[in-house]
């Protein structure tokens, strides 16, 4: 092998490539212009749809007239600046903009975990809409207990389509 001349080392170093042509770890394949500013206006909407969301929540905690609103409308803000802050803690730790690399599971090991785990939560959901015949509460659990289970059959869809696409390679 001959070492890399001078305008090669150049140019490796200015698109984060080894100047040899082998692959470095750790570093992700250039984007285009275009698709770089797309990443990057998608990671900020969601960012923006979160604080609105943290928004919603204090107002509806500001206002609580039925029991369960205030505890519903903090549990709202929590939730979205805790996702605010992991969203930005995996774009800043190199993950892609994808929501699903980010939120479902890829093994059959995270699956076994997944599945029971929000099954609990999707019943607990479910007896919290119970105790609570009407108001925000009793909205709360019934949507713990849908997006429990959206998340469970989201996993179980991505999991399998990966087995696939494994096992047709």
């Amino acid at each position: 092998m001959s070492p890399a001349t001078e305008p090669q080392v150049r140019d490796a170093e200015m698109h984060h490539a080894p100047a040899e042509g082998g692959r470095e770890e750790g570093r992700r394949p250039l984007e285009s212009p275009e698709g770089a500013f797309w990443s990057w206006f998608g990671f900020w909407v969601q960012i923006l749809v979160l604080a609105v969301l943290a928004v919603i929540g204090a107002f509806a905690a500001s206002g609580a007239e039925r029991p369960g609103d205030y505890a519903c409308g903090m549990i709202v803000i929590l939730g979205a600046i805790a996702l605010a802050f992991l969203r930005l803690k995996y774009r800043l730790d190199g993950g892609s903009s994808g929501l699903v690399d980010f939120l479902l599971v890829e093994d059959m090991w995270n699956l076994a975990l997944v599945v029971p785990l929000f099954a609990v939560i999707g019943l607990a959901g479910l007896f919290l809409a119970h105790a609570w015949e009407s108001g925000a509460m009793h909205a709360a659990g019934l949507a713990l207990f849908i997006v429990s289970g959206v998340i469970i059959f989201l996993d179980l869809k991505h999991v399998f389509d990966r087995l696939e696409a494994r096992s047709h390679c």
